[in-house]
């Protein structure tokens, strides 16, 4: 067997995954003999073989292996178009689970093929829901402003798969629907159900009929079992298929040895080494409601910082922002971005990026 580093893994990507059509009985982590060829050229290991190159770099972390097999199946399902055309149509990959949501971010085109529509930075830039903060990593967008996504308070601890929430892009805080990802997408799917039973639209049979063959697969190489009266912790269903936040649900990371939960206004909190938080407090202005004055809070934060304590800091900075104008969100920011810096978490600061042209001052 040849090196992993002579081949391009988008290349084997382009070749292998569109032969790949594995049975309803696989599912995560038991690959049947189909699906361990191109794995097996890429690792060199059959056995928990990592996911491919040309998922991995979809989002700032490893992306997790229930979410692979998500991108594996609409990629089969596109890749007949996409080899007879010629051309990467990403659009068919973005919106191949459309009875639960469109994909976020989507794989690179193979080596040599053509976009249409253009593929460039833009298509692969990052979303961020209105009022979620960066610990939000979205993975789909519901097409109403909300996004589906994870939990993702402290990178840097390199955990390959986070709890996942729904941000409806309207209010702030966060609906908790799975601590992983293959329970999340569970969920989703039981959504999808009890949209189809609520809902059945018989102008819609056959597009129904392809989406429950969908669910069907999806469920079965999941390993998942979705049910449109199940209740998921973190939620209830408010109406139909209307999913409302339970307010009384606490949300609970694993927290390692020496570290520190904190939870915040956002629903999401600070998780850092105990040695980052101070023996104080932060201090938070609640400045829409009681219109109390910033300055304390940069001040506090900016002291904490220079104590050596950004993760006090960071949930000052982070409260006062779910209590404040979007206008004061330019006044927050350099303070926020550098509570992540000295955290060891720059993909975050750069994610306040994303928020800089939403948050007008």
């Amino acid at each position: 067997m040849k090196q992993v580093a002579e081949y391009s893994a988008r290349d084997l990507a382009a070749i292998n995954v569109c032969s790949r059509r594995p049975g309803s009985g696989e599912i995560a982590g038991m690959e049947s003999h189909r699906t361990v060829d191109a794995r097996a050229v890429l690792s060199g290991v059959v056995a928990d073989s990592p996911p491919p190159a040309w998922v991995d770099d979809l989002f700032p972390f490893p992306t997790p292996r229930a979410f692979c097999t998500l991108v594996d199946i609409a990629w089969q399902a596109a890749c007949t178009s996409f080899k007879e055309s010629g051309t990467y149509a990403y659009g068919l990959l973005e919106t191949h689970y459309d009875f639960m949501f469109d994909l976020a971010m989507i794989p690179r085109p193979p080596n040599g093929w053509e976009c249409d529509p253009e593929f460039d930075v833009e298509t692969r830039k990052p979303s961020l829901p209105l009022f979620a903060t960066p610990e939000f990593v979205s993975f789909g967008a519901l097409g109403d402003g909300g996004h589906i996504g994870w939990l993702v308070p402290a990178p840097e601890l390199g955990r390959r798969d986070h709890p996942v929430a729904l941000a409806s892009g309207h209010d702030f805080g966060v609906t908790f629907i799975g601590a992983d990802t293959r329970a999340g997408l569970e969920f989703m799917l039981s959504r999808a159900l009890r949209w189809f039973r609520e809902d059945p639209e018989p102008a819609l049979a056959d597009s129904r009929a392809q989406d429950r063959q969908l669910i069907d697969r999806l469920a079965a190489e999941l390993g998942v079992h979705p049910d449109p009266d199940r209740k998921y912790a973190g939620s209830s269903w408010k109406y139909g298929w209307v999913v409302e936040r339970d307010r009384k649900f606490q949300l609970e990371f694993d927290v390692p040895e020496g570290w520190r939960h904190d939870i915040g206004e956002d629903g999401i909190g600070v998780l850092a080494p105990a040695a980052a938080y101070a023996d104080w407090s932060p201090v938070v202005a609640d400045v829409r409601l009681r219109n109390e004055p910033l300055q304390p809070v940069l001040s506090a934060a900016a002291r904490a910082l220079d104590a050596g304590h950004p993760a006090t800091a960071l949930l000052g900075l982070k409260d006062t922002f779910v209590n404040a104008p979007s206008c004061y969100f330019g006044d927050l920011k350099p303070l926020w971005a550098r509570a992540y810096q000295d955290l060891g978490r720059p993909e975050f600061a750069e994610r306040l990026d994303l928020m800089t042209g939403t948050y007008h001052p």
